[in-house]
């Protein structure tokens, strides 16, 4: 599917994520890439497909274009890289057609571009080139240091957060730091019912695996502890959230990095500080970028008082 690692696509079936694909072909461009001098001198036409993987279940049900990447977004995207300044290769094109997909939200992304004009002795129907990319939450392979947020305020506080760190640790990681446990007002929306203080802590760790990955491992620890997603913000026996990867920002729906509201919430950013003097600085280089950065994604709102 797409070129998606099968640690991946298992990654995404345990999350519950379904795996679409909204595609467009034939959007044609006249532009002047090439590497050759005289095909700078004259318009020729690029045509560009364009395939990206998205969870369309929720515009589907809610019959909203703004919960899907539409395939107008797929054509706009070419059509503004098409007929962008002038390059020598298609792969810079389809590179560049893919990183705007991507920014959108999607989990990953195929690009071909055509150039049936190429400057190509003999007869030929056609020369294209496709590139395949995968959002960062979704790349594995490279060593990568993530903060994960602990919190449970209901049963056995302590004894949870305990036996989820030993659950975690099993996993193919490596824990660089924890924090010491810190006890917290629960944060309710307006009318909520009260909830018993939380009991919350940090980790860091380096791993090869992909946040997906992770995120699909902690959500298995959450449950085995008894959690249950039926209420926003409600109390919780654990939970367990990735609030920042190294080098990595998503708008993904599933895991948006870095957490939008991280930096404003005590109960992440004490016990990071504890294990790490530069969380904040690190934070702030993260939000920073992720607001530099192009395209809207798909906004759907992640919940979870430590998510």
């Amino acid at each position: 599917m797409m070129g998606l690692p099968p640690r991946i696509h298992d990654a995404l079936a345990m999350l519950g994520c379904c795996l679409d694909t909204v595609s467009i072909t034939g959007v044609e461009v006249s532009a002047r890439h090439g590497v050759y001098a005289e095909e700078r001198e004259a318009d020729h036409p690029f045509i560009f497909d364009v395939a990206a993987l998205v969870d369309t279940s929720a515009a589907g049900h809610a019959d909203d274009l703004a919960a899907t990447i539409s395939y107008a977004d797929l054509a706009e995207d070419a059509r503004t890289v098409g007929e962008s300044a002038p390059v020598s290769l298609l792969e810079t094109l389809g590179e560049r057609v893919a990183s705007r997909v991507l920014a959108r939200g999607a989990l990953a992304v195929e690009v071909t571009v055509h150039k049936p004009e190429a400057p190509v002795p003999g007869r030929f129907a056609d020369a294209r080139v496709t590139v395949r990319r995968l959002a960062d939450i979704a790349r594995g392979g490279t060593l990568r240091e993530m903060v994960i947020g602990m919190g449970a305020n209901l049963g056995e506080r302590e004894e949870t957060l305990r036996t989820a760190l030993t659950q975690i640790t099993a996993l193919p990681v490596h824990i660089d730091a924890v924090s010491s446990f810190h006890t917290t007002a629960p944060v309710l929306a307006p009318g909520q019912e009260p909830q018993p203080d939380y009991l919350n802590a940090v980790l860091r760790l380096s791993t090869e695996l992909a946040p997906l990955e992770v995120l699909a491992a902690l959500r298995a620890i959450e449950a085995r502890a008894g959690r249950q997603r039926r209420i926003h913000w409600g109390a919780r026996t654990l939970d367990l959230d990735i609030e920042w990867v190294e080098g990595v920002r998503s708008t993904h729906p599933l895991l948006i990095l870095p957490h939008p509201r991280a930096h404003t919430r005590a109960f992440v950013m004490e016990p990071w500080q504890e294990i790490d003097p530069d969380a904040t600085a690190k934070l702030e280089r993260a939000r920073l970028s992720e607001h530099a950065g192009a395209g809207g994604g798909v906004g759907l709102d992640t919940g979870g008082r430590c998510a």
